[in-house]
């Protein structure tokens, strides 16, 4: 039964996720990906992939700060620096504190999720929404190989309704303002 809510919260967290990509202010996106990560918090810690637990929960405070962008403290260079360390340090934790045997395998699988966020606060340092979309899309296929592996059908799909959303998002609002 936990298995099946768990699923359910990852199917609501997709829908949310699923929803920032078609906002048209930064700000908006990020408090849209701060609702979802919140969700998808619960559902890995549920489903036991714990990586993917804990770079959520990351991805939480990191939202929050890149929304509040616009003001002096949440503009400095530190912030990007500090989730970056710290994505690296939950990847690292892994294979120390929570006892996660070193294989390659492992090594390479907790490392796509790891990339996947670095490279979304990349996107979210970005201060265009188009921009955000562009980096965003980088980071599904390396989430999509984790969950996978570790069976999240909400995280599953939302990798994969994500990038076509961001290629909607591009066409339907990059693109479309260029002409």
């Amino acid at each position: 039964m936990i298995k099946i809510i768990a699923q359910v919260i990852s199917i609501i967290a997709m829908t949310i996720a699923l929803l920032s990509f078609q906002q048209k202010t930064q700000k908006r996106i990020l408090l849209l990906q701060f609702c979802s990560s919140s969700l998808f918090v619960i559902h890995f810690f549920m489903i036991g992939a714990l990586t993917g637990c804990l770079l959520n929960l990351v991805g939480i405070f990191r939202a929050a700060v890149f929304a509040n962008r616009g003001k002096k403290w949440a503009n400095h260079i530190a912030w990007p620096i500090l989730f970056v360390a710290l994505f690296f340090g939950v990847y690292l934790l892994n294979f120390t504190v929570l006892g996660l045997t070193p294989t390659v395998g492992n090594l390479l699988i907790e490392l796509l999720p790891t990339l996947g966020m670095f490279s979304t606060t990349v996107s979210f340092r970005m201060e265009k929404a188009a921009q955000v979309r562009v980096f965003s899309l980088i980071s599904a296929p390396l989430w999509l190989t984790y969950n996978i592996i570790n069976f999240s059908i909400g995280g599953i799909l939302t990798e994969l309704f994500s990038a076509i959303s961001i290629l909607v998002g591009m066409l339907r609002l990059d693109l479309k303002k260029k002409k």
